[in-house]
């Protein structure tokens, strides 16, 4: 073997060990709740692999649990025009509800719920989306989406009650309030909505 493919795979393995390396300090201060220095960790790899989507969106991740919430959605928008990808549209939508841009958001989910219309977490953050903008009737739909996806989900059952209520749709309301109050009695929106939904 020559002097030059002997130095070139010590070169190679000698990044790959950095990198994997790097990689696994980036998990540690994660866990250790070092948000930042995971991020410092991570930046290293992106400057050495600027266009590496998994790269972009674990750095995407950190800068959103440390709660910087503008920085982790350049980059997951920076992801999406790599690979087109549900797990970057997610990081977005959860974005722009921490940012309080609930039309934003609910555009977002809209978008991407055709190809995705039995994903319970999305019809959540739509769901939730709407509610913020008072937009009950819409956030009633998606929570009634999700009840008939899954039907023993009490607690978004119960949000599904309470978007009915604000909505104005009493008989509906009224229906899925004693299916909860059966299965659920306790809930807080049971608690909360008896007075008026108890009556006939």
């Amino acid at each position: 073997m020559s002097k030059h493919i002997l130095l070139s795979l010590l070169i190679l393995f000698s990044l790959q060990f950095l990198l994997a390396t790097a990689i696994q300090d980036s998990y540690l201060a994660e866990l250790s709740g070092d948000y930042a220095q995971a991020i410092t960790h991570m930046q290293k790899l992106l400057q050495d692999d600027p266009t590496e989507v998994f790269y972009s969106m674990r750095t995407a991740w950190l800068y959103y649990l440390l709660g910087s919430y503008p920085q982790a959605l350049e980059l997951y928008q920076q992801s999406l025009t790599r690979l087109n990808h549900l797990d970057a549209h997610l990081g977005i939508i959860n974005c722009q509800l921490a940012l309080g841009q609930w039309d934003q958001a609910l555009a977002s989910s809209q978008r991407i719920l055709p190809t995705n219309s039995q994903n319970t977490n999305l019809l959540a953050k739509a769901a939730y989306a709407a509610f913020m903008n008072k937009a009950y009737g819409t956030a009633a739909d998606y929570f009634g989406y999700i009840v008939a996806i899954s039907p023993w989900d009490l607690e978004n059952r119960g949000y599904w009650v309470n978007n009915l209520y604000l909505s104005g749709n009493l008989p509906e309301a009224k229906k899925q309030y004693r299916i909860l109050k059966k299965y659920h009695p306790d809930s807080l929106i049971v608690t909360e909505l008896q007075g008026a939904l108890d009556k006939p």
